[in-house]
């Protein structure tokens, strides 16, 4: 009897450490975007916007013309007009499932304001730093923080799977998405974002419904807002191996078809937060168990560690991560219910 109670003592105990997760590290959670010592205000400029900045750093010298409300909406303190006249082609030039691409219009020439399309707040406000080619961000280095301050050398787990980091190699890790190396201006090698990067998109094999096949379902609102449904099935077994983090960060705009939530570069990443994921609020707070703080790198807005000893039984967060969105390629939609996290 004793032994029986044991056993179950230790099969609780497990449970809670799998459920409640409380990661620490020793390096400041805003990490590249201190924007090498200036802080917040590398970004979020108090006084005149991008002008305040020093102006944007276009090849040609172009700023946005007088009379422009730069820096009118969070402050922002990095020139967008030069994006924003950009169409931009992203996703390794494959197409949708309707026959569409997966190109993003910013609309014209303009700066963010609290009217703007997702699209501006959620892509071009990030590629005016992240570009590198027609906008070209100040103190942007084009190689990872991470990588650069020797911190991916000490992401060390323990036992099988575990990495220290060398699996990225030598070579530098590009942050200029439009400048890495390649041909510049090239987003084909890049993961869509924009309106056809859809909720029902989403879901591998494609089909019509996307992830709702799977569970996961959202109930649309007024002024193009949506909520998510409480999820079932497949997907909120999901949720009790891992989270669903970033299917949080989906949009919906007046333009998008029908209003679908789609993904922009702040739904797989929180800008604020490089090193640690806070879990407990949205699709997380459903399923229950993601409560606490878990490792993260490049500001990936899930728990998401390279170095996490994982192993055939227990699937790397970094994989996890992926099938939020890619649901047909999980555990779980196949029916395969026994495999937790390695976070």
């Amino acid at each position: 009897m004793k032994k029986v109670m044991l056993i179950m003592l230790f099969v609780l105990t497990m449970i809670g450490w799998m459920a409640a997760q409380n990661a620490t590290t020793p390096y400041d959670i805003l990490g590249a975007h201190n924007n090498g010592g200036r802080g917040c205000a590398g970004c979020h400029a108090p006084h005149s916007g991008g002008r305040g900045n020093g102006g944007d750093l276009v090849g040609s010298g172009t700023l946005a013309p007088s009379g422009t409300n730069e820096g009118d909406f969070h402050l922002w303190g990095q020139d967008l007009w030069a994006i924003t006249a950009e169409t931009l082609s992203f996703g390794g030039g494959y197409t949708t499932q309707y026959g569409g691409n997966y190109n993003v219009n910013f609309g014209g020439s303009q700066e963010w304001t609290s009217t703007s399309s997702p699209l501006i707040g959620g892509i071009a406000a990030c590629l005016s730093c992240h570009d590198g080619n027609v906008s070209k961000g100040a103190m942007m280095m084009g190689e990872s923080y991470e990588q650069q301050a020797g911190i991916l050398a000490n992401v060390i787990g323990a036992g099988q799977g575990a990495t220290n980091g060398t699996l990225y190699g030598t070579n530098p890790i590009p942050t200029l998405l439009g400048n890495d190396g390649g041909t510049p201006g090239d987003y084909l090698n890049d993961h869509p974002v924009g309106q056809n990067a859809n909720y029902n998109a989403l879901s591998y094999p494609f089909s019509s419904g996307g992830l709702g096949n799977w569970g996961l379902t959202y109930t649309s609102g007024a002024n193009n807002s949506f909520t998510w449904n409480t999820p079932t099935g497949d997907y909120a077994e999901f949720l009790t191996h891992y989270t669903a983090a970033a299917v949080n960060g989906m949009v919906t705009d007046s333009t998008a078809a029908g209003a679908v939530p789609y993904v922009v570069c702040t739904t797989c990443h929180n800008q604020h937060q490089m090193v640690i994921y806070n879990a407990g609020s949205g699709l997380a707070a459903v399923a229950g168990n993601a409560t606490g703080t878990y490792l993260t790198y490049f500001f990936v807005n899930s728990p998401y560690n390279p170095g996490a000893a994982w192993k055939p039984t227990s699937a790397p967060s970094t994989t996890q991560f992926c099938r939020q969105c890619h649901f047909g390629m999980s555990n779980e939609s196949m029916g395969n219910n026994g495999v937790t996290t390695a976070f």
